[in-house]
C-alpha cells in the first residue's frame, strides 16, 4: 500500500447521472486498475455499454468526469517541486518528500496517481475512438463530436502526465505498454489535437448542437479547448509558428471551465482545505509586482493562516479553488497571448519582434479578473527596459508564473526558460510508478 494512499476520495472517478445511464455503463468507468497490464475484467461489460447511443453518450461524459476527478494529481507534484505549494504540518509524507526535494518514493500514491489516472481517461477515450465509427444512428455532427472530444482528452492526459515523466507508453491498452521518450508523447499529443481539429473543421455548430446538448461536460468550449492545447503543446515542442498561429485562433472572450456542481467537489479544494495536507506558499504571493490583481485572485493573503501552518513556510490559503465547488480551467485565455510573445521570442527574428511581443505582454498584464479567470490590472512595459530578447522572455517566465498559478505547468516552464524562469525544481521528473515496474514487463524499471 502506497504511505500516501489516505488521499480523501481524489483518486476516485466523478460520476454524472444521465439519461440511460446504465449500470453497466457505470461499471465500465469506475473500473479502476493498479497497473496497465492487468486484464481487464470488464471487457465483456464496455461492449455492453457502448452497444447504444446512450451508452455512448454515458461513457463520453464519464471520460470528462474523469479528467475532472484527476486535477489534482496533474497540479500537485509541479506545484511542490517548484514555488507554488507548501506542505502543511500533517502533509503525507509524500507530499514532504516532494517539496524538501529528498528521494522520492517510487511506491507513493503522489508519483502513481497521474500516470494511472492519465489511462484510465485513455482507455475510455480509446473505447469511444473504437466504438463510434460503428454505432449507427449518431449523425455526422454528433460522430465528429464525439470524436473530437475523445481525442482532446486523451490528449491533454497524456500531455499533463508527460510533463512529469521522462517516459511514458503512448500504447494505453490492458496489456501495458513500453514507455517512450517524452517527446515522442508529446508528439502523439499534437497528432491527436491536429486529428480532433479535423474531425470538426468543416462542422457547423448547428450539427454540433446534439453532441454539446447531450455529451459535452457545462463549461467545456470544444473548438477553442482544442486550438489552446495545439498552441500549448506546439510550443512546448518548439514549433514556435504553429503555437503562434494556433494560439491566435482562441477565442479570448470564452473561457473553457471544468465544473464541479452541487455535491462535486473540486479536488484541488478536498486536498487543500478539507484535508488540510497543502496550500500556497505566500512566497509566491510576495514574488509578484505591487497591485497584482492575480494574487488575490488565486489566494487570500488577507485570510487567517490554514490549521497546522508552519512558521518558516507562512501558507496561505487558496482563493480559487478554496471553494469546493470551484471550477478549473482547461486553459485561461491570458496564456494565449503569452505563448504568442514566447514564440516570437524563440525564432531567429526574436531582435526585430521585440515591441510585438511587448505589446502581447502588455494585453495579457491590462486584463482584469473574472469570477472565472485571473487578471493582473497592471501597467504597461516598454521597450525601454526589455530592450533584448532575453529580457522579454524573463518578463513572460514572470508572468506565467502568476497567470498560470496552480495549473500543472510550472514545471515545464522551468525547464524551457532555465535561468530566465526565476525559480528551480526540487525534482526533474518522477520515477516510474513502482507498482508499474512490478507489474508491467515492458515497463523497463
Amino acid at each position: 500500500m502506497s504511505r500516501d494512499t489516505a488521499t480523501p476520495t481524489t483518486g476516485m472517478t466523478r460520476m454524472r447521472i444521465h439519461a440511460g445511464f446504465s449500470l453497466l455503463a457505470l461499471a465500465l468507468l469506475a473500473g479502476c486498475d493498479t497497473s496497465l497490464n492487468l486484464n481487464n475484467p470488464n471487457s465483456p461489460t464496455q461492449e455492453t455499454a457502448l452497444s447504444s447511443i446512450d451508452g455512448i453518450v454515458a461513457t463520453e461524459l464519464g471520460m470528462q468526469d474523469q479528467y475532472a476527478a484527476s486535477v489534482l494529481s496533474y497540479v500537485r507534484a509541479p506545484a511542490l517541486v517548484t514555488d507554488e505549494w507548501g506542505t502543511a504540518s500533517k502533509a503525507l509524507a509524500a507530499d514532504q518528500s516532494l517539496y524538501t526535494g529528498d528521494a522520492i518514493d517510487a511506491s507513493y500514491g503522489v508519483v502513481s496517481e497521474p500516470y494511472y489516472n492519465t489511462y484510465r481517461v485513455a482507455r475510455t477515450a480509446d473505447a469511444i475512438l473504437n466504438t463510434v465509427p460503428n454505432l449507427g444512428g449518431l449523425g455526422a455532427g454528433f460522430a465528429a463530436g464525439l470524436t473530437a472530444n475523445a481525442k482532446l482528452f486523451k490528449a491533454m492526459a497524456l500531455g499533463m502526465a508527460a510533463q512529469q515523466y521522462e517516459k511514458l507508453p503512448i500504447d494505453a491498452s490492458a496489456s501495458g505498454g513500453t514507455p517512450v521518450p517524452r517527446a515522442d508523447v508529446f508528439a502523439e499529443v499534437i497528432r491527436l489535437l491536429e486529428s480532433a481539429r479535423t474531425d470538426i473543421a468543416n462542422v457547423t455548430d448547428a450539427d454540433l448542437a446534439v453532441f454539446k446538448s447531450r455529451a459535452l461536460s457545462p463549461g467545456v468550449d470544444l473548438r477553442n479547448t482544442i486550438d489552446a492545447m495545439l498552441a500549448r503543446y506546439y510550443l512546448i515542442t518548439g514549433q514556435y509558428a504553429e503555437a503562434f498561429t494556433a494560439a491566435g485562433r482562441v477565442d479570448l472572450t470564452k473561457t473553457s471551465l471544468l465544473i464541479y456542481p452541487g455535491s462535486e467537489i473540486n479536488p484541488i479544494y478536498n486536498y487543500s482545505v478539507v484535508a488540510g495536507y497543502v496550500a500556497p506558499l505566500r512566497s509566491w504571493a510576495q514574488a509578484a509586482e505591487p497591485g497584482d490583481k492575480r494574487v488575490p485572485f488565486w489566494v487570500d493573503t488577507l485570510a487567517t493562516p490554514p490549521n497546522g501552518n508552519p512558521p518558516s513556510l507562512k501558507l496561505v490559503p487558496f482563493n480559487m479553488f478554496g471553494h469546493r465547488n470551484d471550477p478549473f480551467p482547461l486553459y485561461v485565455p491570458g496564456e494565449m497571448r503569452l505563448i504568442q510573445a514566447e514564440a516570437l521570442m524563440r525564432e531567429s527574428t526574436a531582435a526585430a519582434n521585440l515591441q510585438q511581443a511587448i505589446d502581447l505582454i502588455n494585453q495579457e498584464r491590462a486584463e482584469a479578473p473574472t469570477a472565472t479567470t485571473p487578471g493582473a490590472q497592471l501597467g504597461p512595459l516598454t521597450i525601454a527596459t526589455l530592450d533584448t530578447p532575453d529580457k522579454v522572455l524573463a518578463q513572460i517566465a514572470h508572468e506565467r508564473r502568476f497567470e498560470l498559478f496552480s495549473q500543472g505547468l510550472r514545471w515545464e516552464d522551468i525547464r524551457r526558460f532555465g535561468a530566465l524562469a526565476g525559480g528551480t525544481a526540487k525534482a526533474t521528473f518522477l520515477p516510474m510508478p513502482q507498482g508499474e515496474c512490478t507489474t508491467n514487463p515492458n515497463a523497463g524499471c
